[in-house]
């Protein structure tokens, strides 16, 4: 990932494109805490990266485009709000928790933890990934079986097994995990 911000710096569109991929859906959760417009979320969420790459070669390090996207998010969904408030007068009681610097950090903790744990879960064989993605969502093994058209003791052993690999890709980012 260290690598794509100089391939980026450089024009590279398909860096840009996966780099986007990564960071679009999460921008758009991002900004979905401050704003119920699921319309203005994608908005904000495009506009953050279309600003780094207009601004592109002023960013050496993947950790400062994500907090450029990050900040750029929070700051337009803001600035969203604060418009909405002018207009209609409703954003007093909101104000303080939005800008709380600590909030912000917990959101944006909360959103490269998903991107972790979303590679991870896409980087298993299909089957295991598909029975650990009904798993997330809440379905039971003979659920899951039922579902995919195999036997619950097949539901179980692949299933058992996509968390042994999940552990062992995870495990340098087991402390960041166990505080969410």
């Amino acid at each position: 990932m260290r690598d794509i911000v100089s391939y980026i710096k450089s024009g590279d569109l398909n860096a840009f494109k996966e780099l986007f991929e990564d960071y679009y859906v999460m921008l758009c959760v991002f900004a979905a805490r401050y704003l119920k417009d699921d319309e203005q979320c994608k908005d904000v969420a495009q506009e953050a990266l279309s600003g780094y790459w207009e601004r592109r070669e002023d960013f050496n390090d993947i950790y400062k485009v994500k907090g450029y996207l990050y900040t750029v998010t929070r700051n337009r969904c803001l600035n969203i709000l604060r418009h909405v408030k002018v207009s209609q007068g409703y954003l007093k009681e909101y104000e303080e928790e939005l800008e709380s610097e600590c909030t912000f950090e917990d959101h944006v903790i909360e959103q490269e933890t998903y991107l972790i744990v979303r590679k991870a879960v896409d980087s298993l064989p299909p089957q295991m990934r598909t029975i650990i993605r009904y798993a997330l969502d809440g379905l039971k093994n003979p659920q899951i079986a039922k579902e995919m058209g195999i036997g619950e003791g097949t539901v179980r052993s692949l299933k058992q097994t996509a968390y042994r690999k999940l552990r062992e890709q995870l495990k340098e980012h087991f402390y960041v995990l166990l505080f969410l």
